[in-house]
């Protein structure tokens, strides 16, 4: 063997170990630290006011409540491990504003605030720089706080299934529903394909947010689907009107209910928007009432003479696709059957079934989910446009140009010219987006 081969063979040799070398250096980073683990023993509690069922907020049940002193409420908490995350639910009771500062000792023995909660926002995540036995929450808001669920984590990467929300400007698509659990009863894989999968900007609206228990029940369900955007809670009241000119009375007239509806509208600015069904699937007041919102606010949003003062707040908008439940004219092919990466091969049914699982104050009274059921939950129709007709891909963001890609969804909308058409496809072929008045309004705009 020559001289310079023997050469080559060592620096080969030194080439490979230095690679392991750093390999073996890399691959912690590489593989993401390791997840979080919770704190579950260890742990006492020490509050201002009365402590008696500190058991509460521990206890898995979004029902129950730990209540703070009414007026600078405090409660301290003491670990044998040391806390890195602390996750908090807050439950509701009032529709007030509530906050609170997270707080820990510095050198001197004195209570600091490290963090602070999020405006409106009743789950909250806080990962601290630097880890702590010891931490106080101090209420802040004029209302009560009520601590559903309180979670602490030692060193690691959050758990995936902890909450940790955003608030969206600019969304790609708006779900609007009635209640919480019709994002999962009546929609099924909507928002795992879309939010989850596909990582679009999907913002949910809910109209009636009933009380505190089911707001936290479907803020789990939304994170399990995938969605990271904070639902925007229109605070209507929780009745059925049956019909949707008694349902707008329910809600304070009609005029109250487009306003909002045009409002969160202009605010996050979908592309898409999808709602219930005309028929409000099994007949209720408020599915058929936010139905018919939704066609009307849709119009309105466009409008600078329609609710004058979102408009100069936010600007118009003008909503490029409109889908309805149900909606039996331009139907657009669902299939929540297809395996979804970002679950782990779960399907879309089966995670919204998952989601499901979380409106445990519904299934106790046997709402049940069903694949497909009744209302066929992956039905839905193309029922206003102003990009073309869906050509049968099955995408809702079809002739969409996304605003982060600068890329259209899917294939160029049929015909030769691609223009926005104003048509309104529930109307004959020729016709236009319809101008005619439902209702009339019945007030100045609130």
């Amino acid at each position: 063997m020559s001289p310079s081969a023997g050469r080559r063979r060592k620096v080969k040799k030194i080439a490979v170990w230095c690679f392991a070398a750093i390999l073996l250096i890399l691959l912690p980073v590489l593989a993401g630290a390791d997840t979080a683990q919770e704190i579950k023993s260890g742990v006492t509690f020490e509050a201002n006011g009365k402590a008696k069922n500190v058991e509460e907020m521990r206890d898995d049940d979004f029902g129950t409540y730990f209540p703070l002193k009414e007026k600078n409420g405090w409660l301290e908490i003491h670990s044998e491990e040391e806390i890195h995350g602390v996750s908090v639910m807050l439950f509701d009771k009032f529709s007030q504003p509530l906050s609170y500062e997270l707080q820990i000792r510095d050198v001197s023995g004195e209570w600091v605030t490290t963090d602070k909660s999020a405006e409106d926002y009743l789950v909250q995540w806080h990962e601290l720089e630097k880890g702590t036995k010891e931490l106080r929450i101090l209420a802040t808001s004029r209302e009560r706080l009520r601590i559903a669920e309180l979670r602490l984590f030692g060193e690691g990467e959050k758990p995936a299934e902890i909450q940790h929300w955003k608030t969206l400007g600019k969304c790609d698509m708006m779900l609007l529903t009635a209640h919480p659990d019709d994002e999962t009863l009546w929609f099924a894989g909507l928002l795992p394909t879309y939010a989850g999968e596909r990582k679009l900007r999907v913002q949910p609206v809910v109209m009636v947010p009933t009380g505190g228990e089911r707001k936290l029940e479907v803020l789990s369900a939304f994170w399990t689907c995938g969605v990271t955007a904070y639902p925007e809670f229109l605070g209507l009241v929780d009745k059925n009107g049956k019909s949707v000119e008694k349902q707008y009375k329910v809600w304070r007239g009609q005029n109250r209910v487009l306003g909002l509806v045009t409002e969160v509208i202009r605010k996050h600015q979908p592309e898409v928007l999808v709602t219930h069904g005309e028929r409000g699937e099994y007949g209720h007041g408020a599915h058929k009432t936010a139905c018919d919102a939704a066609k009307l606010s849709v119009k309105y949003a466009a409008k600078e003479s329609r609710f004058k003062e979102s408009a100069k707040k936010y600007g118009t908008w003008q909503v490029k696709k409109l889908y309805l439940h149900e909606y039996d004219k331009n139907v657009i092919p669902c299939d929540w059957s297809v395996p979804l990466e970002a679950f782990g091969g779960k399907t879309g049914y089966e995670v919204a079934a998952e989601a499901f699982a979380w409106h445990r104050s519904q299934i106790k009274r046997d709402w049940e989910y069903e694949i497909h059921g009744k209302h066929d939950n992956a039905a839905f129709g193309l029922y206003f446009t102003t990009v073309g007709q869906d050509t049968g891909t099955g995408d809702f963001m079809e002739h969409i140009e996304l605003e982060n890609s600068g890329t259209e969804s899917a294939a160029e909308p049929a015909g030769a010219s691609g223009t926005d058409t104003g048509k309104n496809p529930g109307e004959d072929e020729a016709g236009t987006a319809e101008e005619d008045e439902t209702y009339e309004e019945d007030g100045s705009e609130e």
